[in-house]
């Protein structure tokens, strides 16, 4: 089986802050890095920590030929990445003192895919092969339908919550991983047991997992639901910590790991990456994540 990642990357604008800035306020930063990063790209990573057939589609600029190396360091095969005449997707990040991030994007290449690219990649795989997508590219509706069309096996990060997404059919999905908001947005519920069934009665094929913060992550089917311990960290930064959660999850699962197995992993490799600065750096290998207690 192969894992294909089509999804956005992206040249992150690191910004350390006091506080994340108020509309009219001007705040100094502590600290600056430009750095690769990307939902995309991050999961990228984090996929080819604990499964060696991962492929990267997508589009970066002329200022982005680096991104493309560090993929290709991380085992990640970039076939289907290709240069776009617009420039690199850059996302401005503020964190704060606790680790809490702000997030500003500009789509740039990310938005350059076409219907004929998708159809370009597509072919190179098959039924049965996983598809990782997250909400950061253009043509995400193609894409969806024509993976569905081939029998391949989606998983779908909905974020950042837009438009496009209501206007996905979420039943042609495997697997649906998003974070409280996300699933509050989406079934217009707020409550975790009416999220619950609003899933269950509309999506009854889809696999879901919430995922809850320090609270930890639920995963639920029509038949089951499994509750995930959160491991307590002193947060740095978490920034990727949901992309290393996704990446983590998906990789393990569909190399032949269970439900239980790859949910404890990615929950361990979520943790140990807010504990870092930046986005991809901060992704673990995969033997400090089997190491944490």
């Amino acid at each position: 089986m192969k894992i294909l990642n089509f999804g956005s990357v992206n040249i992150d604008l690191n910004f350390k802050v006091d506080h994340i800035v108020r509309p009219g306020e001007t705040i100094s930063s502590t600290n600056f890095t430009k750095s690769p990063g990307g939902k995309g790209l991050n999961q990228s990573i984090a996929l080819s920590k604990v499964n060696e057939n991962v492929y990267h589609a997508g589009k970066y600029g002329q200022d982005g030929e680096f991104i493309k190396k560090i993929l290709e360091d991380n085992g990640v095969s970039t076939n289907f990445l290709e240069k776009s005449e617009k420039n690199t997707g850059n996302a401005l990040i503020q964190i704060d003192k606790n680790g809490e991030n702000s997030i500003v994007l500009y789509k740039g290449a990310n938005y350059d895919i076409d219907e004929n690219f998708v159809d370009k990649v597509l072919e190179n795989f098959s039924k049965g092969d996983c598809l990782v997508l997250q909400n950061e590219i253009s043509s995400l509706k193609y894409i969806i339908d024509k993976a569905y069309d081939k029998k391949m096996k989606i998983c779908l990060n909905p974020s950042p919550i837009n438009e496009v997404i209501f206007d996905l059919d979420l039943s042609k999905l495997d697997f649906l991983i998003l974070n409280e908001t996300e699933a509050k947005d989406i079934s217009k519920f707020s409550n975790k047991e009416e999220i619950l069934k609003f899933f269950r009665k509309t999506y009854p094929n889809l696999k879901i997992i919430l995922t809850l913060g320090s609270k930890g992550s639920i995963y639920f089917d029509k038949n089951q639901i499994i509750k995930q311990k959160p491991y307590l960290v002193k947060a740095r930064d978490t920034t990727g910590a949901g992309d290393t959660f996704m990446g983590y999850f998906v990789g393990k699962y569909f190399a032949g790991s269970s439900i239980e197995n790859s949910l404890d992993l990615a929950s361990k490799a979520s943790a140990l990456a807010s504990t870092k600065d930046g986005s991809q750096n901060s992704i673990p290998n995969f033997d400090v994540v089997n190491n944490f207690k």
